[in-house]
């Protein structure tokens, strides 16, 4: 049989129907169907390898690589599930609702304080010398005060019709008086001194305190946690939220729905069948 020769699946089986005994599909597939369904959808194609050993043998190597893929598909139709929710949780746990508490113990404080020794003051002040002033005051005169000069009076006396002649004649009518004075004074004493005065400061203060703590107090105290609380409770509860949170429309949950159910694993391998061993040139 030449390469030439337009053979096809179909025309391949009947000459031996044998070359898919090797071929690995899902063991909840039905083999015999998937044969019949993958003969009838390729009979107008030439198929690649016209040589039925070599033809049977690839069959069984390329199953076995590809025989996970085909498992996890079909699982993928297989679970259960609300086609119109979009939210399913559950949580479970336990709450220890009922059960009863135990105490045992008692809790113990103590405290003491010791005093010890005495508290000491002592002071001293010491006082010497004396404080005195001393006063010295010196004064000198020396020189005179001269006075000169005289004081001169004139009376005359004359008669209307006289003239004076600066001594007295006799006559009782006074014409005029004149009183002519001259002094002078020249200071010349002087007066000088000196003084000086000492204060002298002789007295002195001295004073200190110390003060000695000869007392000691010590405290202690002590508090011991003998209570215990022991608590037992049991209880369970259960939590199932599941619906629809309002982001998809339940018309869209449903239409997406129909593209599961529309899902054939039987055509998925039937196409993968088509790649690998048929000449797609019609």
């Amino acid at each position: 049989m030449s390469r030439g020769t337009n053979l096809s699946p179909l025309g391949l089986y009947r000459w031996d129907e044998t070359i898919f005994d090797l071929m690995q599909i899902p063991t909840a597939l039905d083999k015999p169907t998937l044969i019949d369904n993958l003969l009838a959808e390729t009979a107008e194609l030439e198929v690649l390898y016209p040589n039925p050993v070599v033809f049977k043998n690839l069959v069984g190597v390329w199953s076995a690589k590809q025989i996970d893929i085909w498992n996890r598909l079909y699982a993928t139709t297989q679970y259960e599930y609300n086609p119109i929710e979009n939210y399913n949780r559950y949580e479970t746990g336990s709450t220890d609702g009922a059960g009863s508490t135990t105490h045992s113990g008692t809790d113990t404080s103590t405290e003491s304080t010791m005093y010890d020794g005495t508290d000491t003051v002592t002071h001293s002040n010491t006082e010497g010398g004396t404080e005195g002033e001393s006063t010295t005051d010196r004064l000198t005169n020396s020189g005179s005060d001269v006075v000169t000069g005289a004081d001169t009076k004139g009376h005359w006396i004359a008669g209307f019709d006289s003239t004076p002649s600066g001594q007295d004649d006799g006559l009782v009518k006074q014409t005029r008086d004149q009183d002519d004075a001259t002094t002078t004074t020249q200071y010349g004493k002087i007066e000088s001194g000196t003084g000086n005065k000492t204060t002298t400061f002789g007295k002195t203060e001295n004073g200190s305190e110390q003060k000695t703590y000869g007392q000691t107090i010590n405290k202690r105290g002590g508090l011991t946690h003998g209570e215990q609380v022991q608590t037992t409770q049991e209880g369970s509860h259960e939590i199932h939220a599941h619906g629809n949170i309002g982001v998809t429309t339940t018309q869209k949950l449903i239409r997406e729905q129909r593209d599961i159910e529309l899902f054939n694993l039987y055509d998925i391998i039937i196409e993968d069948f088509k790649m690998r061993f048929c000449i797609l040139i019609y």
